[in-house]
């Protein structure tokens, strides 16, 4: 079983992972917005924003995926 620092590090990851995933959304709408009311370059810049965000989110939930992953082949040679 995971100790509670490699728990607490893989929850910890996914949680800026969630966080970004919702910057990301709220990245998107705003772009949405703006795109309806025809500002198309806040549209772009938004929807630049969302991506990065998107991005960003992935890279932290890889991140925890291979702790994840470490802490149990670790486990399992134990």
């Amino acid at each position: 079983m995971l100790d509670q620092n490699q728990s607490d590090k893989i929850i910890d990851l996914r949680r800026m992972s969630a966080e970004y995933y919702q910057k990301a959304a709220w990245n998107q709408l705003l772009a949405l917005d703006n795109y309806r009311e025809k500002n198309f370059e806040a549209a772009e810049r938004f929807a630049q924003l969302s991506f990065e965000d998107q991005m960003t989110a992935t890279e932290y939930a890889e991140l925890a995926d291979a702790e994840s992953t470490l802490y149990l082949e670790l486990e399992l040679e134990d």
